[in-house]
């Protein structure tokens, strides 16, 4: 099965869409498709940036996590969009 690299934001973005509710890192990494290795450094990072927060060592979303992932969905959305000309 052939599988693309993801970029950065792409794996953000799947990394935020599943924290409508708090989420085990374990879940995180397998709804994601991450290694342990990539896991800790994207929570390293949208830690620091505050997309998310830590709730009973479980990952939740915040304001900004949520105002990301609706503005990235809009962009890919358009930028996706064939219908333009």
């Amino acid at each position: 099965m052939y599988m693309k690299n993801r970029s950065r934001d792409e794996i953000l973005m799947e990394i935020l869409s599943g924290l409508d509710e708090p989420e085990s890192r374990t879940a995180i990494m397998y709804k994601s498709r991450l290694s342990y290795a990539q896991l800790q450094f994207y929570h390293k990072y949208l830690l620091e940036k505050k997309l998310i927060r830590e709730e009973d060592r479980r990952w939740v979303s915040t304001d900004k996590g949520k105002a990301f992932l609706k503005a990235s969905l809009a962009a890919s959305q358009i930028l996706n969009d064939d219908s333009s000309g």
